[in-house]
Formats: C-alpha cells, structure tokens, sequence
C-alpha cells in the first residue's frame, strides 16, 4: 500500500505540469527552413511575419490556435491565411498590414485560426505582432501552430526566430 500512494502522488503532480512541446508532432510542417533568425527595428511596431505551411496529403487539417514560443516583449494581435502564389519566399517579415507589398494575396486572405484545407495547400499563416517597448530587446523564439488532422490534435513549430531593436539589427 505504501507504494501506490507515492505513485498515485507523482501521478497527480505529473498532471500539474505543463505539458507544451516546442516540437512539431504532426503532418504538417512550418518554415521549411528551421532556426532562420530575422531581425525588426523598433519602429516596426507592427511586423507581419509570414510562416509557410508545407503539406501535401489527403487529411482535412484545421489550424486551431498559434502561440508565441518564449516571447518578450512581444505580443501576438491576430492570425491571417494568405494564399503566396507557390513562391514561399515572396513573404517573410513586413510592415502590417502586408497590404502595400502584397495588394493581390493580402485581399484573399481569411481567418488563420479556423483556416480549413485538404491536401497540397500553397498558403502563409501571417501574424501580426506588436513590438511592446518594454524591453530594449524584444524577441521570440518561433511560433507554436496547433490544428487537427482528421479531428486528432497535433502541433507545429516554425523555426524563424525574430528580434526587434536596431543595435541588434545591425
């Protein structure tokens, strides 16, 4: 008996633990290129930065949620599926609203969380992040993509790293 109550006890304290993994764990992938580091001034208040989404298959996929992996100073405002035309490098870090530079992709855009596609998908999941001021270097680390395929959930993980302040711009 003395045995089973330390497990049970590790059991319910396992369960208070945070369980997010900054890893992808499912079909999709985002950012084919992992650990590209960009840079924004600080009087980019508001940059777009664009992620690619890579699949080609046969599930029905779901974005449900996008998080900021280890941000400061840096908050997340909206998410926006952009179609790019099949050139995944025609967007990456910008002024928001990506308006001026994509006029024709940024007027068919909809809703990231919620955003639906079956198959080969040829879009850009497009934040919108404010630099706060409130540190002289802003940063975040990647974004965390969360969706379903065929109802099960999984997560994503681009691998662009962003920085905001000029003297690190350089």
């Amino acid at each position: 008996m003395s045995t089973i109550i330390p497990a049970a006890l590790a059991a319910v304290l396992a369960l208070g633990v945070s369980t997010t993994v900054f890893t992808t764990t499912g079909h999709v992938a985002f950012d084919k290129q992992m650990n590209v580091g960009l840079c924004a001034d600080t009087d980019l208040a508001l940059t777009a930065l664009g992620t690619t989404i890579d699949y080609t298959g046969n599930k029905t996929i779901v974005i449900t949620d996008v998080e900021l992996i280890n941000p400061v100073g840096v908050e997340l405002l909206s998410v926006h599926a952009m179609p790019y035309g099949g050139d995944p490098e025609q967007f990456g870090l910008g002024p928001y609203p990506p308006a001026d530079r994509w006029s024709a992709a940024w007027e068919n855009r909809e809703s990231g969380i919620g955003f639906t596609f079956d198959g080969t998908v040829d879009a850009s999941l497009v934040t919108e992040l404010r630099y706060t001021d409130q540190h002289a270097r802003a940063r975040l680390d990647g974004l965390l993509i969360h969706y379903t395929a065929n109802g099960a959930e999984f997560s994503g993980r681009s691998g662009v790293q962003l920085t905001w302040g000029e003297t690190f711009c350089g």
